[in-house]
């Protein structure tokens, strides 16, 4: 075992008086630099409290193995402190409240090849694994008798990992954690321990950062009495279809193994694949916006991606006479730069055809898992194709959404059938999509493809007639999308504005190219979505005599959020003087929104915040200043409306 290499008895501390993982991490940093094992004390720390925000590293009860991999780490090292009284080892990430009273503390260079870092973390793992080895081990009293232990240990661990098993194993099982490594093996190891000692043959298959390891059989599978799934991560339980399984997370099977065992085979339920990923710590919401906003999450990527695209092509596209005026729009593809920025459009133009589709296939794949994907994707693809509708436009984002319900739960509803074992292998990869996209195929031809189209297009030629019929109504459109994403920081009406906006976008794009595509919705939204954060932080300067120290150091942080297009920044505010944000908000958002239109301004992508004009593509009639200077106003009416608002704080002397 690499791990013996690592202790030196330069680097064990035995009962030290250290109050806080701060003081935990400057102490051991020091002492490594004093070995020369790190070349920068700040690095170091600052590396260890990054991983800590990754996950808990409390493995067992009282102890914790914070690591780090890092090109400030000269030599891999193990420094171990046991301290004279518990510490605080919470994790704000998690919500977690830890105590610890021992730090085995690894820290690997960047450059360490293989995977040491990971083996080494595993045999950590192994190391703490017995309870009463463990108690052992900490209450040593010199560095010396703690090396002796720990040899003594790990040389009875090695032994009992290698114990042969004969057969096929009565209990198998996952084990799995967020980064793959401490929770994952440690886990593994317990159960395959107890299990033995009470009589049981198991095979435990491990989902850590090596990838799948003893990765179970279909044999092994059947043959098994009880599956015991013990994991802090997502994994795919279709292959259990038909199997007792018994569901718990790798700290409780790290804590007591023999009672997890135990309950698995008293209280172990028979599964019944759903064909998704549905354990683990992520909990799925099952309401429609919170699947449309998934296909959201993943299609924005490509949405800003192709946009920018579009928008940078576009600028080269507008051709001009000597005198500087526009005379026509196109690509001169006999020149090297007109022929580049022709093919850089249509590859942007590619992206939103591809767009609709991926957000439906994702939306789907929320509803029922990866056999809605493709049927989804299908559908809505020849939802959008006007050609095969045979009309002048295609369903746009609506049939997307429409598509993406109809196939997730119609995939859903099939796996509730009962299937014959034959099929079951081919469920997921070939009968359900097979079906699926059967099914959307007949009902888009035949039945929703004409009508959703026919409904779409009038929509949007309603919107463009008013438009140009009432100069003010993209103004208030603007102002009336800007106070939905006011109103409720991230909540339902913002969302519904959001899609609604990404909606318009995305369809009138895919229609009429980017020069006849309507932005408006989506340049309010994203003038506005910032608006709350930054209102409320520009209060706490203007009107400090309104603000607690605590609340100002609150609103510090909404302007970092505020600032990259985070509505929900002002969330802590909302909580104390709800009423008082909601009309700040609303209105200073509406504000913003209704100015970006009447001054012109059309964003294609980028960041929704001031920040936009720099991090983004934004026509304006003054670059930058047009989009600052509206997204500001909005922000001083929300500060302004808080601040004369609230009452100065009485601070008692």
């Amino acid at each position: 075992m690499q791990l013996t290499q690592l202790f030196s008895s330069s680097l064990i501390f035995i009962n030290q008086s250290l109050t806080s993982k701060e003081d935990v991490f400057q102490f051991c940093a020091g002492k490594m630099m004093a070995e020369n094992l790190t070349t920068d004390i700040s690095k170091t720390v600052a590396g260890l409290h990054e991983r800590e925000k990754i996950g808990n590293t409390v493995i067992v009860p009282s102890c914790a193995i914070p690591h780090i991999k890092s090109k400030y780490i000269t030599k891999a090292s193990l420094c171990v402190i046991t301290l004279d009284k518990e510490i605080d080892w919470s994790n704000e990430e998690e919500n977690t409240t830890e105590k610890v009273k021992n730090i085995l503390l690894l820290a690997v260079p960047e450059t360490q090849k293989g995977d040491f870092f990971i083996e080494t973390l595993s045999e950590l793992s192994l190391l703490l694994s017995d309870d009463e080895k463990r108690t052992k081990l900490f209450n040593t009293t010199s560095p010396q008798e703690f090396l002796q232990e720990a040899q003594s240990i790990l040389e009875e661990t090695s032994k009992s990992t290698t114990q042969t098993q004969s057969g096929l194993p009565q209990i198998i099982g996952i084990t799995s954690c967020p980064t793959g490594i401490a929770h994952t093996y440690m886990a593994a190891e317990a159960l395959t321990r107890n299990a033995l000692e009470l009589g049981y043959s198991i095979k435990i298959e491990k989902q850590g950062a090596m990838g799948v390891e003893d990765e179970l059989t279909n044999e092994e599978i059947q043959h098994a009495d009880v599956v015991i799934i013990a994991v802090n991560a997502q994994v795919d339980l279709a292959r259990f279809d038909g199997k007792r399984l018994f569901e718990t997370t790798a700290s409780k099977a790290i804590k007591d193994a023999k009672s997890t065992i135990n309950q698995a085979y008293a209280n172990a339920n028979l599964h019944k694949s759903n064909i998704r990923i549905s354990v683990g710590n992520s909990t799925k919401g099952d309401s429609i916006v919170s699947h449309i906003m998934n296909g959201i999450s993943f299609m924005v990527p490509m949405a800003i991606g192709a946009g920018l695209l579009l928008a940078i092509a576009n600028v080269f596209a507008f051709q001009r006479n000597d005198l500087g005026q526009i005379v026509n729009w196109g690509f001169d593809m006999n020149t090297h730069l007109g022929y580049f920025m022709g093919k850089l459009f249509r590859v942007g133009q590619v992206g939103f055809l591809l767009m609709i589709p991926l957000f439906s296939g994702f939306m789907a794949n929320s509803i029922a898992g990866k056999p809605a994907m493709a049927p989804a994707m299908i559908g809505t693809y020849i939802a959008n194709d006007a050609t095969y509708l045979g009309t002048k436009s295609g369903g746009g984002f609506l049939a997307a959404i429409l598509v993406a319900i109809i196939v997730g739960y119609f995939v859903r509803w099939m796996s509730s059938w009962t299937w014959p074992k034959v099929f079951k292998p081919l469920l997921g990869i070939m009968v359900f999509p097979l079906l699926a996209t059967l099914m959307i195929m007949i009902v888009i031809t035949y039945l929703l493809g004409a009508p959703i189209a026919l409904f779409m297009d009038s929509m949007y030629t309603g919107l463009t007639n008013l438009s140009n019929t009432y100069a003010a109504f993209p103004v208030i459109i603007g102002a009336v999308l800007g106070g939905m994403i006011g109103f409720d920081f991230g909540g339902p009406v913002n969302k519904t504005a959001f899609i609604f906006a990404g909606a318009v976008s995305a369809d009138t794009i895919a229609q009429f190219g980017i020069q006849g595509a309507n932005l408006v919705p989506n340049t309010a939204v994203q003038a506005a979505i910032s608006i709350a954060p930054l209102g409320v932080w520009l209060a706490s300067i203007l009107f400090k005599n309104k603000f607690t120290e605590e609340e100002k150091i609150t609103a510090s942080s909404s302007f970092g959020m505020g600032i990259v297009g985070v509505s929900e920044g002002a969330l802590p505010f909302v909580a104390t003087h709800p009423l008082q944000m909601i009309v700040a908000s609303t209105i200073g958002s509406a504000v913003a929104g209704a100015l970006v239109i009447l001054t012109g301004c059309v964003n294609y992508g980028g960041i929704g915040s001031p920040l936009g004009a720099i991090i983004g593509y934004i026509v304006q009639p003054i670059p930058v200043v047009t989009w600052v200077g509206c997204t500001f106003a909005g922000i001083l009416t929300t500060a302004c409306i808080i601040g004369f608002w609230r009452k100065p704080i009485i601070i008692d002397k």
